[in-house]
């Protein structure tokens, strides 16, 4: 059986920290060969010093195994673009700090069903982080990506909007970009946010969901289904 949970990493059974770290180990490390500070060379777990306070995981599990993630984090705090990449995040104008934009990172999947094709699709956990986030009150998820992941991205139908383009030590060129968490977003992947927070299992203590003008409560009725 397939399930998705969300938690801070802490929170997290241990049973499914270690099924993550390692699979980030094989995605990020093994097959993309990021060099990534703190990860040693026989490390088989991969985490950075982002994984920890107000961090949020989104884990895909299937058969007890981890076949996709995404890391979530508040920009009113540390977080990658800013802290990793401060020329990337400035050419945009002042680096983001407001708790409507979140950023994501290390996103990564492995045969999800892809409802829309019926096909399977790394893709499909990703309107689950959108609207994971959309539920702490994100208007705007922020992110840095290779160009080949963002026309990837684009592909899928998501509509990002360009920050900044720049390089990183032995990886291609990498763009910084947002995607806007309005309905009209998700009605265009054909999903529905509150469906998919429902099917969501929520672990420990996660930041409250505003109530905010467009953002659906939980206890409301879907259309669609994603």
């Amino acid at each position: 059986m397939s399930y998705i949970v969300a938690g801070r990493l802490d929170e997290l059974p241990s049973d499914i920290q270690h099924h993550l770290g390692t699979f980030r180990h094989k995605v990020f490390v093994q097959r993309l060969h990021w060099e990534i500070p703190g990860v040693s060379a026989d490390a088989t777990s991969e985490w950075d010093q982002f994984d920890r306070g107000s961090t949020v995981h989104l884990v895909s599990l299937s058969a007890d195994k981890v076949c996709g993630c995404a890391r979530l984090m508040p920009t009113t705090g540390p977080y990658l673009l800013r802290d990793v990449f401060p020329e990337l995040a400035r050419q945009g104008g002042p680096p983001a700090s407001a708790a409507t934009i979140w950023e994501m990172s290390r996103f990564a999947g492995s045969g999800l069903p892809e409802h829309r094709t019926g096909s399977t699709s790394g893709m499909s956990l990703f309107p689950y982080a959108m609207a994971l986030a959309r539920s702490f009150g994100a208007t705007q998820l922020i992110g840095v990506v290779s160009r080949s992941v963002a026309r990837l991205y684009r592909s899928f139908g998501l509509d990002l909007h360009d920050i900044g383009i720049g390089t990183a030590p032995g990886r291609a060129t990498i763009v910084a970009c947002s995607i806007n968490l309005e309905l009209a977003m998700f009605e265009k992947l054909q999903c529905d946010p509150v469906t998919l927070l429902n099917s969501i299992t929520r672990v420990g203590q996660l930041p409250p969901e505003p109530d905010l003008p467009g953002h659906s409560h939980p206890a409301a009725a879907g259309a669609m289904e994603c």
